[in-house]
């Protein structure tokens, strides 16, 4: 069985390097294909380890991007090419095994699904003031999205004045502000609706690991070249949160393991929790084969204790 791991980064090939290292020692076997976006941090041509692939994949990667996600499925085709892998995993620069990848590996090979974590999303919107029912994450998918002019730069009453337009108008107009991403969109609901309740979409987690058969319908159905759904997603808000998850949860079940990567979310700051040292038992605990978000600096006793074992 051979695996391939895909890394998403941006930044800091000291600790890249280390995170290729540390899985290498606990899968031997494994493929590594770095998914670099090398617009403000070059990363080295060649990592000096036949097993890991540096991939400059030049697309403009923005959080919540498309490009994002176009960049995702260059590096899939990469690694299947490259390693003619059994299983595909995909994880950040920010995450660090957890437990022995190569014993994991197989669970998630036999676990019957490919491996994450998604929840069908529904939402009702309604005129005037009030807002809709359910999730309006709903929205990000069910519209059709436009990245406003000068988005980044929209002074904060215009973008106020426009919120409150958008929100009298929430059943066929929308306003989104991408914050760590490319600002400010204008989105016009789709009609018919593209989801049902019998096809919803859905929202998870982008890390996630998928055996031979679902990286094959991923790269050569639904998301070749014209696809339904490549079409669909290219204009939606943070299409990494759902276009892999939404595909995979169509066409089959996932497996019954822990996450990919185990992740605390600070809802305060819109982002996950550094973890530390301190955080070592509750960890390992999860079951989930890595963990995310770790700091070269901040979680410099933690990487030290995994990588001890």
């Amino acid at each position: 069985m051979r695996t391939a791991y895909v890394v998403l980064t941006h930044r800091d090939w000291p600790q890249v390097h280390r995170l290729a290292q540390a899985i290498l020692r606990s899968s031997p076997g494994a493929g590594i294909v770095l998914a670099h976006d090398a617009r403000h941090d070059a990363f080295p041509v060649d990592a000096g380890d036949a097993r890991i692939d540096v991939f400059a994949h030049g697309r403009d990667a923005d959080w919540g991007s498309w490009d994002l996600v176009e960049a995702t499925l260059d590096a899939f085709a990469r690694a299947r090419e490259l390693f003619d892998p059994d299983l595909v995993c995909l994880i950040s620069g920010s995450d660090y095994p957890v437990q022995d990848l190569a014993a994991w590996e197989k669970s998630a090979v036999e676990a019957g699904g490919w491996i994450g974590a998604a929840e069908p999303l529904t939402y009702v919107p309604h005129w005037g003031r009030r807002r809709g029912e359910g999730d309006d994450r709903w929205t990000r998918y069910a519209y059709r999205w436009f990245r406003a002019p000068f988005g980044r730069r929209a002074s904060p009453f215009i973008v106020r004045v426009r919120t409150a337009l958008a929100l009298r108008l929430e059943p066929i107009f929308g306003i989104r502000i991408v914050t760590r991403g490319r600002g400010l969109h204008y989105g016009v609901r789709r009609l018919p609706t593209p989801f049902t309740p019998e096809r919803p979409v859905y929202f998870g987690s982008q890390w996630l690991a998928v055996r031979r058969s679902e990286l094959d319908r991923l790269l050569d159905v639904d998301f070749r070249a014209g696809a339904p759904l490549r079409r669909l997603y290219r204009r939606s808000i943070i299409p990494d949160e759902s276009a892999f998850v939404t595909a995979l949860s169509r066409s089959g079940p996932r497996g019954e393991l822990p996450p990919v990567s185990y992740v605390r979310w600070d809802a305060a700051r819109d982002e996950p929790v550094i973890w530390t040292v301190d955080d070592l038992d509750e960890i390992r605990a999860s079951g989930s084969p890595f963990c995310r978000k770790v700091d070269p600096v901040l979680s410099s006793e933690l990487l030290d204790a995994l990588d001890a074992g």
